[in-house]
């Protein structure tokens, strides 16, 4: 399953002191469409997935939890449907889903990788 290892372990080397919104923040980010910042690729290296962009010289390890994640930030889906989407293929993540997915994009705009709008 790919939630074995928590979205919160998700993009591991990202820094740790990007803060993180409180709850009712949430709410408003839940709103928003992410979308891929041109240029970057996903690519799986020695078994691992990555995130680069290789005129930044931008790498950002993950797992196939950050794989879906990005894949399904389309710059369609707000990030409620985001999480949505994957409550109903993990039902029993629900409650942690609509904490740690909006986290993970967070963290993955602050990176420069993901835009909203």
């Amino acid at each position: 399953m790919i939630l074995t290892m928590g979205i919160k372990a998700v993009f591991k080397h990202l820094p740790t002191h990007i803060p993180v919104l409180a709850p009712s923040h949430y709410r408003m980010q839940k709103a928003l469409v992410p979308i891929p910042v041109d240029g970057y690729q996903i690519e799986t290296l020695e078994g691992e997935i990555v995130l680069f962009h290789p005129t930044r010289n931008t790498i950002i390890h993950g797992n196939q939890t950050s794989a879906l994640i990005w894949h399904l930030c389309d710059g369609v889906r707000t990030v409620d449907e985001i999480v949505e989407i994957l409550s109903t293929a993990y039902p029993e993540s629900q409650n942690e889903l609509r904490v740690d997915v909006p986290d993970a994009i967070q963290k993955l705009v602050s990176q420069g990788v993901l835009e909203t709008k």
